[in-house]
């Protein structure tokens, strides 16, 4: 399964805090949760500065080994 990066806003009332923690145990263990303090539904107006940091962040730094694999699902010995 492929990495996936949930950016939720801690004040959104459109979509509840609680449904960003039950779509992360719905996707599993590759999914990373971050929660953007002060910031509604509209984080990309809101915090766009947080937003571009975690998008940055996930999209080009390099994911660590995982289970005896590399990030590119070859086995690693």
């Amino acid at each position: 399964m492929q990495p996936t990066l949930i950016i939720w806003g801690e004040l959104d009332r459109v979509f509840p805090l609680e449904l960003a923690h039950r779509l992360k145990r719905h996707i599993g263990e590759n999914a990373e949760l971050v929660i953007i303090k002060n910031a509604g539904h509209a984080i990309n107006a809101e915090k766009p500065k947080e937003l571009c940091k975690y998008l940055k962040s996930f999209l080009i730094d390099p994911l660590p080994p995982q289970n005896g694999k590399s990030s590119n699902g070859n086995k690693t010995d």
